[in-house]
């Protein structure tokens, strides 16, 4: 049977011999708790006014006109040609008035947008024991790996600055994903009769590994109780996906409940609210078979719930994760702080919208002028016309008729001054200073050499701090998310039956059978196999210690590269736009400072090299010499001593003649006191 026949033949039975459906007393309970829980929190950022804000963002950043007047249409018809009624809109004649909006929060949504969000993030991972420093160098990399793996860049981290800038707040989310499907492999092709053709059904797995997505706030419901900043204030979050038939089943399909759930066509409203759809009804275009999935997470509880907008529990469990990483899978971030407890932060459009009204209405009142004084209207004389009230509305290039004018006279207005277009400027300015987003950041040249230039961004970039700092906080708690799932999925092996290459995972070891019906028991062949990633580590095979690569080696990972404990930060600076202007500005700055330390004694200037080097945010191990790369090896005493017996008679054999130490000469040059001024010089130059 082909399969898209076979999916509405399975749609079709759901929705005849759907199951009628009575909650158990422990789901009973969870879900008045969840039901109620979520109206309370429904209501509270409601009275809080934040949705006004969030749609009135919705509507500026889009490119639009403004709301043009009601229209004044009459029918008009023709006796005598046989013209049927049509529609004539009486105020067409005005509308040559400036209704067009400057895009202001576009472009500067757009500009912030581009700059923080250039790279996957860096993080540096801070061991909390002595015992993970060996697994500190794997998990740094197979954590960064999952952003290039899921494509996280573009999936989360993009809508979600694009949110905090457009709305004040920004919400992701970190959960593992397993993406499988059933899925035609051809054996047999034929030609004559592709009908005929011969497939094998085989379920693969596309996706497994860490995911990362972007939630709009409007789908997401945090708990009232949180403190911006604080990540343990945060005790449980709900929020809703909107799910298709087909996915709907791929993903809940599996679960007992899933067959209670009756297959309906529904409609999302402008409220953002999902109801049946109604025959007859105007929104049939907009209506298919879907379903809302509500999902609560609580830490206190230990619960993650799922129900359906129509009452279905599906998952009434505790959180997945092992004891020590259960966390919200929510991470959030304000773009600047409304106030020290609300999660809803103050965004670009709300910080800069009273200065765009403004400059809405200046800009067009100067193109209404400027137009007029070009398109002028003029009068010539003739005879009354019946609607003749003695009132003029202007209408640029118009001509007018008048009963004693006895030539063409033009109606002279005169342009806007210059002080309108000063004031447009002013205001553009404001709106510069308020959101942080100045004309160099847009890519305006301020300044006429490298280093003014390369300054000027550096200042614009200053405004940027505190939002890029809220970011950087909110995928600290990713990394801790992240860490903990990594552990989770990478710790576990998969077992492989040799006879069958069947992969199960070992907890479902006493439960499993071959395909003969046998238990699979104690002592048959099989073998557990961890995953191979693709890393830019290699291990040592004597002591079990892992290294950096340049190139990425397939790394077999084994049961002790886990566990992991420690302190996980996220460079800033690792994800923003860089200036290739800038970047060569200061690579050369620097190389003049550290360069002449590298020519110095290792004893002297080793240190003071590393630190200009990290000043500078680089990697001393891509700066300093090969020499430098192994740990400085302490002077030892020397084997013939300093000093002799006093009466040790010159010349003779037992008489030991003072000598300079072994490698003395190389520790003290003949010029002392040359290194030290280098070094003085070359730290002085910092400053400059």
């Amino acid at each position: 049977m082909a399969k898209a026949l076979t999916i509405k033949k399975e749609l079709e039975d759901q929705i005849k011999n759907v199951k009628p459906y009575r909650k158990t007393s422990e789901d009973k309970a969870a879900f008045d708790m969840a039901e109620e829980r979520r109206d309370y929190l429904k209501e509270v950022r409601k009275s809080s006014g934040i949705e006004e804000i969030w749609k009135a963002a919705d509507k500026a950043y889009v490119p639009h006109k403004i709301v043009s007047r009601k229209s004044n249409k009459v029918l008009v018809s023709d006796d005598e040609l046989g013209w049927r009624s049509s529609p004539v809109d009486l105020n067409v004649e005005d509308a040559w008035q400036e209704e067009s909006v400057p895009p202001n929060p576009y472009i500067k949504i757009q500009t912030a947008l581009g700059i923080i969000v250039d790279r996957n993030p860096k993080a540096v991972f801070e061991p909390g024991a002595k015992k993970y420093e060996k697994n500190t160098t794997l998990m740094k990399n197979l954590y960064e790996r999952s952003w290039e793996l899921a494509s996280s860049k573009d999936a989360a981290l993009k809508p979600f600055v694009f949110n905090c800038a457009k709305y004040g707040k920004g919400v992701g989310r970190t959960f593992p994903l397993e993406i499988t499907r059933d899925v035609r492999d051809l054996k047999k092709f034929v030609a004559e009769n592709p009908k005929k053709n011969v497939y094998e059904s085989k379920e693969h797995t596309y996706f497994d590994d860490v995911f990362r997505e972007s939630l709009s706030p409007w789908q997401v419901y945090e708990d009232d109780a949180a403190i911006v900043g604080n990540p343990f204030s945060m005790n449980d979050v709900i929020f809703y996906k909107d799910y298709d038939w087909l996915k709907l089943k791929n993903q809940f399909g599996h679960l007992q409940n899933f067959d209670f759930i009756k297959p309906e066509k529904k409609v999302i409203t402008d409220e953002n609210e999902m109801r049946n759809f109604d025959a007859g009804n105007d929104d049939a275009k907009s209506s298919k078979y879907q379903e809302r999935i509500w999902f609560w997470e609580n830490l206190e509880m230990d619960l993650f719930f799922i129900w359906t907008e129509s009452g279905i529990v599906l998952v009434n469990e505790p959180l997945p994760q092992s004891p020590k990483n259960k966390r919200l899978s929510i991470w959030t971030a304000p773009w600047t702080m409304r106030d020290d407890k609300s999660l809803n932060g103050i965004g670009v459009y709300e910080a800069m919208r009273n200065d765009h009204q403004l400059y809405t209405k200046v800009r067009n009142m100067t193109m209404d002028q400027l137009v007029a004084s070009i398109y002028r209207e003029f009068f010539f004389s003739g005879t009354d016309t019946l609607e003749g009230d003695g009132q003029m509305k202007m209408r640029p290039g118009k001509g007018r008729q008048v009963s004693d004018a006895k030539n063409i006279k033009w109606n002279e207005i005169p342009g806007p001054g210059i002080e309108s277009w000063e004031a447009q400027d002013r205001i553009m300015a404001r709106i510069d200073d308020v959101t942080g987003i100045s004309k160099s950041l847009q890519g305006e040249i301020t300044g006429s050499t490298a280093f003014e230039i390369s300054q000027a961004r550096e200042s614009a970039l200053k405004r940027m701090k505190t939002p890029l700092e809220n970011i950087t906080h909110a995928l600290e708690i990713d990394g801790y998310i992240s860490a903990g799932i990594i552990e989770d999925l990478y710790s576990v092996p998969k077992i492989k039956l040799l006879a069958n290459d069947l992969y199960i995972q070992p907890f479902e070891l006493d439960q499993f059978e071959t395909e003969d019906g046998e238990r699979l028991q104690e002592g048959q062949h099989f073998v557990t196999e961890f995953r191979e990633v693709p890393l830019n580590i290699e291990r040592d095979e004597e002591t079990g210690d892992t290294k950096k690569t340049e190139a990425k080696t397939f790394f077999k990972l084994k049961e002790d590269d886990f566990p992991w404990e420690g302190v996980i930060k996220i460079k800033g600076q690792s994800i923003i736009a860089d200036s290739e202007l800038l970047e060569r500005t200061t690579t050369v700055e620097m190389a003049n400072l550290v360069v002449p330390l590298f020519q110095m004694p290792r004893e002297i200037s080793e240190k003071p090299a590393r630190e200009i080097i990290k000043a500078y945010n680089k990697d001393p191990e891509d700066w300093v010499p090969e020499a430098w790369m192994t740990p400085a090896v302490e002077a030892t005493a020397p084997e013939n001593p300093l000093f002799t017996d006093a009466n040790a008679e010159a010349g003779s054999e037992d008489s030991v003649t003072p000598k300079q130490p072994a490698g003395l000469d190389k520790l003290v040059p003949e010029n002392a006191n040359a290194p030290a001024n280098n070094l003085a010089n070359a730290l002085s130059n910092i400053g400059k």
